[in-house]
C-alpha cells in the first residue's frame, strides 16, 4: 500500500534518531535527514559529524549541533548507521520495534545482522545472498549536488572528451582492468581526460565533459570454499559464507559518489551493465536510456556501441539525470526508508 506524506509524518510524529556507531554519520545518514526534514519528520542524532565528499556533501547549510540529543525511548524510529563498523550494535531501551539498521561501508557484502532486524545496505548484489531483512539503498543525491549541478551548460557544448579523474587506491581491481582494456580501446576514439583536481575544478569537469567514467569495484571469490580457510581461520571463513552464491565470482564496493556525481551533472555516465553484473537498487536504471553500460565480455564491443550511439548520448544522459533526482533525492529516499521501516513493523506482528 502506497503511504502519503502525511502517513509517513503522522506515523514518525515522534521523530527520528540517528545513531552512528564509532564514527560520524555517513553520506546515507546525512541524505537521510536532508529528506526527513524536508518531509517535516523530526530528527535528533547522536552527532553533528557528518563525512562525505565536497561535492556530495549534505547539510551544508544545516545547523547540526542543535540537533545533537540523548537517545529517548519515545521517538517514533531509530536509525543505527554501523557502516564503520560493518557488525551488528544492540539497541536498548527503546519502545518501538521501528528500529533499522543502515550499513554504506564497502565491505557490506559481508554484514550479518539477526534475522529479525531490518538492514539498509550500500553495494548490494543479487548474487550474493546473507540472509536477513537486507534492502538495497544507494549512495544517492545530496540537496546541494542537485542545486550546485542545476546550472549547466547544454550537452553540445560540452568537450568532447571522457573523464578518468578516480586517484589509485585499494581494493578497486575493475577500474585496474579497465584501464588495461576499456579505457586503452576508448582512447583511439575520445580524448581522456585524467587530470585530479579540488573539488571546485572537478565539479566544474563534470559540467562541462560530455562522459564520466563511473565504474567501480572489486572482484571478488568467496575463500569459504577453500578448505584451508574453515580449517585455520573459521571465523573469517564464517563471514566469507552466504546463505546462496549464485556466480563463481562477483564485484563487490560497485557504488560509487562519482556514479551519482556524474548522473547530477549530466554527462553520459559510463557503468558495468547493472543487471547482468547484479548490481541491486530499489529502482534500477535501464542501460541505454540512464547510462551507457559496459560488457566485460566484450570490451571492444562496448566501446564501439557507446561510439556508434554518440547521438544519443545528450539524451541518456539528460534522462540518467531526471531518473536519479525522481529516485535518489533525499526526499524520495525518506519516504522510501520510512515506508519500507513500517511495512516491516506491519508485516511482523
Amino acid at each position: 500500500m502506497s503511504l502519503s506524506d502525511d502517513d509517513l509524518r503522522s506515523a514518525f510524529a515522534g521523530g527520528i534518531y540517528l545513531h552512528a556507531v564509532n564514527g560520524p554519520l555517513t553520506h546515507n545518514a546525512g541524505c537521510l535527514i536532508e529528506g526527513l526534514l524536508d518531509l517535516g519528520v523530526p530528527v535528533e542524532i547522536s552527532t553533528d559529524k557528518v563525512t562525505s565528499r565536497p561535492v556530495s556533501m549534505p547539510l551544508k547549510d544545516v545547523e547540526l549541533d542543535k540537533m545533537v540529543a540523548p537517545p529517548r525511548h519515545d521517538h517514533s524510529g531509530y536509525v543505527v548507521d554501523i557502516s564503520h563498523t560493518n557488525t551488528f550494535t544492540p539497541v536498548e531501551g527503546v519502545k518501538t520495534s521501528r528500529v533499522a539498521y543502515l550499513n554504506q561501508s564497502d565491505i557490506g557484502l559481508f554484514c550479518s545482522l539477526p534475522e529479525q532486524h531490518l538492514l539498509f545496505i550500500a553495494h548490494s548484489s543479487t548474487f550474493a545472498k546473507k540472509g536477513g531483512l537486507r534492502y538495497p539503498v544507494a549512495f544517492g543525491l545530496s540537496k546541494g549536488l542537485i542545486d550546485s549541478t542545476d546550472q549547466r551548460c547544454a550537452f553540445s557544448e560540452r568537450r568532447p572528451i571522457a573523464l578518468r579523474n578516480f586517484r589509485a587506491t585499494l581494493s578497486q581491481s575493475l577500474r585496474a582492468l579497465l584501464d588495461i582494456s576499456f579505457v586503452s580501446m576508448l582512447e583511439r576514439k575520445i580524448e581522456i581526460d585524467r587530470n585530479i583536481s579540488g573539488p571546485g575544478q572537478y565539479l566544474n569537469a563534470m559540467l562541462n565533459s560530455k562522459m564520466c567514467l563511473a565504474y567501480g569495484g572489486d572482484f571478488y571469490t568467496p575463500i569459504s570454499t577453500n578448505p584451508w580457510f574453515k580449517k585455520n581461520q573459521p571465523d573469517l571463513a564464517q563471514v566469507h559464507t552466504f546463505i546462496d552464491m549464485e556466480v563463481p565470482a562477483l564485484v563487490q564496493r560497485w557504488d560509487s559518489f562519482r556514479l551519482w556525481e556524474s548522473f547530477a551533472a549530466g554527462t553520459l555516465a559510463i557503468h558495468l551493465n547493472f543487471d547482468k553484473y547484479g548490481f541491486s537498487l530499489p529502482e534500477m536504471p535501464v542501460a541505454w536510456t540512464h547510462y551507457a553500460p559496459i560488457d566485460l565480455d566484450d570490451i571492444a564491443g562496448s566501446v564501439r556501441e557507446i561510439l556508434n550511439r554518440e547521438d544519443k548520448w545528450a539524451e541518456i544522459a539528460e534522462m540518467g539525470r531526471a531518473w536519479a533526482i525522481a529516485h535518489y533525492a533525499p526526499r524520495p529516499t525518506a519516504i522510501r526508508m520510512l515506508s519500507t521501516m513500517l511495512n516491516y513493523r506491519k508485516n511482523s506482528d
